[in-house]
C-alpha cells in the first residue's frame, strides 16, 4: 500500500471514530430528554455526577447525579435501578442532603422539589417520581441523631416495616434473636 493509501486509511478511520463518539453523545442526550420530568423538558443540565463539600453547618459530602437549571433555580434528579418503581424516604434524604451541600458550597437556590427516575432492573421500564425535600434544618437533625447513634449516646429505633428489617444489613447485630424464615 501507497503512502497516501495509508494516510487515506488513517483520516478514515480518524473521521470514522469521531463520527462514532458523535454519535454516543447524541443518542445518550435524546436518551437522557426523553427521561426527564415534563417540569424539566426546558431545563439546561447544569451539572452530571457531581460532588458538593460543605463544612457548615455539618460536615457534608454529597454525589449529585443530575442538576439541571431552569428559571434561576437547580433542581435535583436522582437515577435508581431497582426491582419496584418506587421512591423511598431514603431518596428524599439523599436528595435533601444534596441539596443542603450544593446550596451551601455554591450558593446557588435549589429546588425543593426532587426528581426520582427510576428504572426497573427487570422490565427496564422507567418512571419518574417527584418528590418534597426535606428543609435543612431536618437534614441537619437527621445527620446529628446519626453521629448520637454511631458514638453510642442515642439508641437507634427499629423500623416499623418487617421487609426492610429483613433485608437490613444490621440485622444480626440489631435483632439476634430473629432467625431468618429461609
Amino acid at each position: 500500500m501507497t503512502t497516501s493509501g495509508l494516510l487515506l486509511l488513517l483520516l478514515l478511520l480518524i473521521a470514522g471514530l469521531i463520527g462514532w463518539k458523535m454519535a454516543r453523545r447524541w443518542r445518550a442526550r435524546v436518551s437522557e430528554e426523553k427521561w426527564r420530568p415534563q417540569e424539566l423538558q426546558h431545563a439546561r443540565l447544569a451539572f452530571a455526577e457531581k460532588t458538593f463539600k460543605t463544612w457548615r453547618p455539618i460536615r457534608l459530602i454529597a454525589r449529585a447525579d443530575r442538576g439541571y437549571r431552569l428559571n434561576g433555580e437547580l433542581h435535583l434528579a436522582e437515577f435508581k435501578t431497582r426491582a419496584r418503581g418506587a421512591a423511598y424516604s431514603s431518596d428524599v434524604i439523599e436528595l435533601s442532603a444534596q441539596r443542603l451541600a450544593i446550596e451551601t458550597s455554591t450558593h446557588e437556590p435549589v429546588s425543593n422539589i426532587g426528581y426520582v427516575l427510576v428504572q426497573d432492573s427487570f422490565e427496564k421500564r422507567r418512571s419518574v417520581h417527584k418528590v418534597r425535600l426535606l428543609p435543612a434544618a431536618d437534614v441537619i437533625a437527621l445527620a446529628k441523631r446519626r453521629e448520637a447513634i454511631l458514638k453510642g449516646r442515642v439508641a437507634p429505633k427499629y423500623t416499623a416495616s418487617q421487609q426492610l428489617c429483613s433485608q437490613c444489613a444490621h440485622r444480626a447485630e440489631c435483632k439476634p434473636d430473629v432467625r431468618d424464615r429461609g
